[in-house]
């Protein structure tokens, strides 16, 4: 049973990261022959103390034939690993997070929608007087009943997410971790840094803050890059997507020195996606120097500045090195059995003339 929970918490992760970076108009026309949901990846709130807000949540079924009995919970999440990634605590048992907004919420429990139909369903977000400043978050998660009843079908479940930023005095606190070049094979969502690369030139600049404040943040400034003789090479705009530090989080930043973006046919419509492609760094030191800000309204904003410096020494120009100052070696080499050749000979013939004087 935990090894099915633990399956079914890593699909629905991954069912959540697709559904986040699509946007709800391009999924909320039926397809024929196509299955799923069409929800809403996130919600943003301002509530104040002792207020509530109503809202609507618009759930489309993406599968013309067959209709869906959807239930509807609210679960805390966390977070993965450094990209972000959220982690869903869907276990029926899992304790309440502190910036769980579970009890106040209320929604629907299940939501019935016919084949092709959409469905606007309202819930309601209450916060209490006494709740302190800071930002709260959790998931609306979808989970259709299968066939034969109680099953999750999971291509049609999915979650929203919801975040709340009750205003005040806030704590906010961000501390630079790493900040420098950035090899990644898959766009920034793993990968490491770098201070000498010698395999291929880097296309992107990180950086990883850590949130020890009482709100999510979301960083965001520019990155000028020079090479060694004090050339610009770059501006790069850094956390483009507004994404969010969440709270305890520690939090990679990735940034493409030089962006390509393609068309993407999906389902519904042609979305962009924008990704990194060879910046052209010719081999040398390069200086990388970051500011970045961050703040919520209302309150102090804060920066962070800092300079980083990275080497890109690709093979063919070590090698091209070494043979140059191989060359240079040989020729010293060389010129200077050339001189103490002189100098012998000269010495030689210097010798033999005093001879010849002396007879």
């Amino acid at each position: 049973m935990k090894r099915f929970s633990g399956y079914v918490s890593a699909v629905l992760t991954v069912l959540l990261m697709a559904v986040s970076v699509v946007p709800a108009s391009a999924a909320t026309s039926p397809t024929s022959g196509s299955s799923g949901l069409s929800i809403q990846p996130r919600k943003n709130y301002v509530i104040n103390p002792g207020q509530s807000v109503t809202d609507k949540l618009i759930i489309g079924n993406l599968d013309p034939n067959a209709g869906l009995n959807l239930k509807l919970r609210m679960v805390d999440f966390t977070y993965t690993d450094l990209s972000g990634t959220p982690k869903l605590n869907i276990a029926a048992n899992a304790p309440q997070l502190p910036w769980s907004i579970k009890p106040f919420t209320t929604l629907p429990s299940s939501v019935d929608i016919g084949p092709g139909e959409r469905k606007t369903i309202s819930y309601t977000i209450k916060i209490p007087k006494n709740l302190g400043a800071g930002s709260y978050y959790s998931a609306i998660l979808y989970q259709a009943n299968g066939a034969s009843g109680g099953n999750v079908a999971l291509n049609a479940s999915g979650v929203t997410l919801a975040f709340v930023s009750v205003p005040g005095q806030v704590k906010e606190n961000m501390t630079l971790q790493k900040f420098g070049a950035y090899n990644s094979d898959n766009n920034g969502t793993t990968g490491s840094f770098v201070f000498i690369d010698m395999n291929e030139q880097p296309k992107m600049i990180a950086y990883t803050l850590k949130n020890e404040g009482n709100v999510f943040e979301s960083p965001a400034g520019t990155i000028e890059l020079k090479d060694m003789f004090g050339h610009k090479v770059a501006d790069i705009q850094t956390n483009a997507s507004q994404s969010l530090a969440l709270l305890g989080q520690t939090r990679l930043f990735a940034s493409c020195i030089k962006t390509v973006q393609q068309k993407i046919e999906a389902e519904g419509g042609t979305t962009k996606d924008t990704s990194c492609t060879d910046p052209h760094l010719k081999p040398g030191r390069y200086t990388a120097k970051m500011d970045v800000f961050y703040g919520q309204n209302g309150n102090q904003t804060h920066e962070i500045t800092k300079t980083a410096t990275f080497w890109y020494l690709p093979w063919w120009f070590i090698i091209a090195v070494l043979v140059v100052l191989a060359a240079i070696a040989g020729g010293i080499w060389w010129l200077q059995r050339k001189i103490r050749a002189a100098i012998k000979g000269a010495t030689f013939k210097e010798g033999r003339g005093i001879s010849r004087r002396k007879r």
